[in-house]
């Protein structure tokens, strides 16, 4: 059995055979570039690979840390410092670091690695290593003795069973709602003998004299009563008055509840 083990490469389709590439950032879904800095000329990338089945066997990883560029990697630590593909400097102003265990000797090993593009500490469940270039990485700590080996399939890529854990839900899955067969949403809205709560607007008196086609006085409010809410009225029971309390909540709730990807507007 081998454990998780790192990489990273310069061309994201030259990953090593064994390994699949973190090419999504996990909370936008956006490109997972480590080394983020264009040029003109030429583009550098970097992106982070992994695998379960190449590696030291019975090692697992049991923790990673991003330091600085210049700083030296803690006893016990080895450092990702080139690329697998290129061979050129793997980092600029960080490094990745992480430490191995024997899978005999230690219950809890690393399972998952995911990078954030927004978030800016680790979401629930995960682990923070630490920032690189603007985005941060995390991993997930599971049972050591649940990291067993799966063979890859021949496009060098592992089973999907040991990819990275799926994204959180976004809303708007369907962006028109789906009307079975047989909806009557007016019947459902008027059932028969509805009254409405107040009589209908009278409509607007016509000027006889008027040259114009149309009532240009008229503007469709006409007959609609403004009032203020009965609820929030001032009155001898106003101490009882409800006001609904605003719960606070996390960057990464309001990204699970309100993120909308735009998809289709961009398809336009």
């Amino acid at each position: 059995m081998t454990g998780v083990s790192l990489q990273v490469v310069e061309s994201i389709d030259k990953c090593p055979v064994g390994f699949y590439p973190i090419s999504k950032t996990y909370d936008q879904d956006q490109d997972a570039d480590l080394w983020r800095e264009g040029s003109f000329i030429r583009k550098k990338t970097r992106y982070l690979c992994l695998s379960k089945t190449e590696g030291l066997p019975n090692f697992v990883v049991k923790e990673i840390v991003v330091i600085n560029e210049k700083s030296v990697p803690t006893e016990g630590f080895s450092l990702v410092s080139k690329t697998a593909d290129s061979e050129q400097k793997a980092w600029r102003k960080k490094q990745l670091t992480y430490r191995l265990a024997n899978r005999r000797f230690t219950t809890t090993a690393v399972t998952d690695i995911i990078i954030c593009s927004r978030l800016k500490r680790a979401p629930e469940g995960f682990e923070f290593a630490g920032e690189i270039n603007g985005v941060i990485i995390c991993y997930k700590m599971g049972n050591a003795q649940d990291t067993e080996a799966t063979p890859p399939n021949p496009n060098g890529y592992v089973s999907p069973s040991v990819r990275p854990p799926d994204r959180p839900p976004k809303p708007n899955q369907h962006v028109y709602p789906v009307l079975n067969e047989g909806d009557h949403d007016y019947e459902i809205l008027n059932p028969p003998g509805y009254v409405p709560a107040r009589p209908a607007p009278q409509p607007p008196v016509s000027n006889q004299h008027s040259t114009h086609t149309l009532n240009t006085s008229f503007n469709g409010l006409e007959g609609v009563p403004f009032v203020i809410n009965s609820r929030y009225a001032a009155t001898q029971n106003s101490d009882r008055m409800q006001i609904p309390i605003i719960k606070a909540k996390t960057m990464q709730q309001l990204l699970r509840d309100y993120d909308y990807p735009f998809t289709v507007e961009r398809q336009t």
